[in-house]
């Protein structure tokens, strides 16, 4: 294969130039603002996240009912626990996989469910990472009833939520599973997409930035055959999203 300046070189040539265009040393922010900026930007981001996190929280929720969410508002963590098991209840789920977020725990999640009668477990596997455990985890998504996160942001804008695929977070718990239920905290909540892009940008930057992210705009849904909506096509058929309100 050929090194980077080769593979530079044959491109310019190629395109008929003569001299061939490097990209900046600082490679790291040379497609965005500088790392001081991306910093800044990111604070201010989560700055106003935390000063209007009532307001946002709101107006996620009421984007989020719009595009297909079912939006629980729920007082206390208490309550978010009654709500899920709830839905574990009208599902008649038997197995149910969450991820590893910390607002889960917090909620009681593990109890609300085995409460139920229902069997809970994440993909987490002690960071071993061989074909077998992959492939466990891969069946175990797809035959559960229910998958649950938190979300590590939402967009007011769009009533999306945002995950980062990771250790403790399979992208399949809230994809293969037919309804998936999102706990959201409001300070978690963000303005617009800008400020998510400021969040990338500053984590791109620091070195910090995931692998991937998914977007979820409630539950999944396709137009692509003549022109009719169908739900549940590449992802889940029911979405839930439960938004904590702490006094």
């Amino acid at each position: 294969m050929a090194d980077r300046a080769t593979f530079i070189a044959t491109v310019t040539a190629s395109l008929g130039r003569s001299e061939v265009l490097a990209p900046p040393s600082d490679t790291a922010t040379a497609a965005f603002d500088d790392t001081a900026t991306a910093k800044s930007n990111a604070e201010q981001a989560m700055a106003t996240a935390s000063e209007r996190s009532s307001e946002l929280a709101e107006r996620m929720a009421e984007a989020a009912a719009v595009i297909g969410w079912k939006v629980h508002r729920v007082a206390n963590q208490e309550d978010a626990a009654n709500v899920i098991a709830s839905i574990c209840e009208q599902k008649s789920a038997t197995s149910v996989l969450r991820s590893t977020h910390e607002v889960l725990t917090q909620v009681g999640v593990d109890a609300a469910v085995t409460n139920t009668g229902a069997s809970i477990g994440t993909t987490e596997h002690s960071g071993e990472n061989s074909s077998d455990l992959v492939d466990q985890s891969k069946t175990a998504a797809f035959k559960a009833d229910i998958g649950i996160t938190g979300v590590d942001y939402a967009i007011a804008e769009t009533g999306t939520v945002v995950l980062h695929p990771r250790s403790g977070l399979s992208r399949l718990v809230s994809l293969a599973p037919p309804t998936h239920i999102a706990v959201l905290r409001p300070g978690e909540v963000l303005e617009s997409l800008d400020e998510l892009f400021a969040m990338e940008r500053n984590d791109f930057s620091s070195g910090e930035l995931a692998g991937s992210m998914n977007l979820i705009s409630g539950p999944s849904k396709t137009a692509d055959i003549e022109g009719t909506t169908v739900t549940g096509i590449h992802g889940p058929l029911e979405a839930h999203l439960i938004i904590l309100k702490y006094d």
